[in-house]
C-alpha cells in the first residue's frame, strides 16, 4: 500500500501530464501516509495553478507550506520520490491507491456504525440519522470508485409479454370472461315505460 503511493507520487512528479490522469477522483485522504498525502496535495495545488511539475517544484510548494520545518515530511522521504524512477502507468496506480483507501474507509463507517448501535442511550431515530452521516465518506469513496471504473453495462431484452398466440385458447377466453365486466340482470320493461317507473296494472274489468 504505502509503496504504490510512493511509486505514484514519483510518476506524478516526474512524469509531464500524470495528474492529468488522476486529477478528477484521487483525493490526498485516499493515501494512508501523512507525507504522502501532504505531498499529493502539492502537486495538486502545482497542478491547479497551470505550473510546471517536477522535483524542484516539489520541493518548493513542500517548503512553501512547512512540510520540511514542521516535521511532516523529511528531506529523505521527498528524495526518494524524486528520484528519477518515475515509471509507472499512474492511472493504475491511482486506481491501487483508490482501492486501498476504499477498504479502509468501509472499516471505518462499520467501526462508527457499530459502536452507535452499543450505545443504549440513542433513540432509533437518531441511530439512523448518525448511521447515515458516518456512511456518507464512504458513498464519497464509492463514488468516485464507480465513476473511475464502472462502464455501463448492455440493457438486458425484456421478456416477451404473453399473447394469445403462445397462450393456451381455453386460458385466454376463460382471461376474456373474467375481465370482461357483465350487465346487472334488469327486469323486462314496458314499451314506452319510464327507467325505473313500474308499468301501470291493468284491468281486465270491461268498462262501462
Amino acid at each position: 500500500m504505502a509503496e504504490n503511493e510512493r511509486f505514484l507520487l514519483a510518476v506524478l512528479a516526474e512524469r509531464s501530464g500524470a495528474m492529468d490522469e488522476v486529477a478528477g477522483w484521487l483525493r490526498p485522504d485516499d493515501f494512508a501516509d501523512t507525507a504522502h498525502a501532504q505531498l499529493y496535495r502539492c502537486l495538486g495545488a502545482l497542478h491547479h495553478r497551470g505550473k510546471p511539475i517536477d522535483g524542484m517544484t516539489l520541493l518548493w510548494e513542500a517548503q512553501r507550506r512547512g512540510l520540511l520545518a514542521d516535521g511532516t515530511l523529511t528531506a529523505d522521504q521527498l528524495a526518494g520520490i524524486c528520484d528519477g524512477s518515475g515509471a509507472g502507468n499512474a492511472e493504475w496506480l491511482g486506481e491501487q491507491v483508490m482501492r486501498s483507501s476504499l477498504t479502509r474507509t468501509a472499516a471505518a463507517s462499520a467501526r462508527a456504525i457499530r459502536a452507535l448501535a452499543e450505545n443504549e442511550a440513542l433513540a432509533p431515530g437518531r441511530l439512523i440519522s448518525h448511521a447515515l452521516h458516518a456512511l456518507d465518506p464512504l458513498n464519497d469513496a464509492r463514488t468516485r470508485w464507480q465513476t473511475t471504473n464502472d462502464t455501463p453495462g448492455p440493457t438486458p431484452t425484456p421478456p416477451p409479454a404473453p399473447t394469445a398466440g403462445n397462450s393456451p385458447p381455453g386460458r385466454v377466453h376463460a382471461a376474456l370472461a373474467c375481465s370482461t365486466p357483465q350487465p346487472s340482470a334488469q327486469p323486462p320493461q314496458h314499451p314506452g315505460a319510464l327507467p325505473g317507473v313500474p308499468p301501470a296494472r291493468t284491468s281486465s274489468r270491461t268498462p262501462i
